[in-house]
């Protein structure tokens, strides 16, 4: 509690916030946090480690949409400034890793909870098939690092979002339930 709150007190501290925007943070953060409460008191201990994969896997939605509306806010600027590079790199890895852990938790919190098998799911070819998706991604990536137009963007982006996704179940779909706790974490 005293690290979130120093990290809330660091972030929010240097910024000109306006009465209706402080409204607005304490009214999400009271609707989370009562939701969070809701969620504790229901909650078996034994039951934390699907917990945690749930929530990891909000965690990579709110980075991939996170990537795609600050690409979209800060696109005019990232089409001409040479430094936006590392922006760019940025916004794209953050939606690959998003993507591989929306899924992937949400196939670790599977297996947790019993709603799928725990055994390892093991494709034929999933090395060639999971190389070749990486293989794609670095392709994409470099397409978006290249191309300033913003179609060309939102496209790699898209690309990127789908094949982590996939990755993030197929990665996750291979290891056994009983690993899944050292999956989330």
């Amino acid at each position: 509690m005293i690290g979130v709150t120093g990290g809330i007190a660091a972030t929010l501290g240097p910024m000109n916030l306006t009465p209706e925007l402080l409204t607005q943070i304490g009214a999400c953060m009271t609707g989370g946090g009562l939701l969070g409460l809701i969620i504790a008191k229901k909650l078996e201990i034994a039951d934390l480690p699907q917990l945690v994969a749930a929530f990891h896997s909000l965690v990579g939605l709110a980075a991939v949409l996170t990537c795609f509306a600050t690409y979209l806010h800060d696109f005019p600027s990232l089409a001409t400034d040479p430094a936006a590079m590392t922006i760019k790199t940025a916004l794209f890895l953050g939606t690959f890793i998003g993507g591989i852990t929306f899924s992937g938790s949400l196939i670790a919190y599977g297996k947790l909870q019993g709603l799928l098998d725990s055994a390892p799911t093991l494709l034929p070819g999933r090395h060639v098939i999971n190389s070749a998706m990486m293989l794609a991604t670095v392709g994409s990536m470099g397409y978006f690092l290249m191309d300033p137009t913003k179609m060309a963007g939102l496209s790699s982006l898209g690309t990127a979002t789908a094949l982590s996704t996939i990755m993030g179940v197929t990665l996750t779909s291979a290891i056994g339930g009983a690993d899944m706790p050292v999956v989330i974490t």
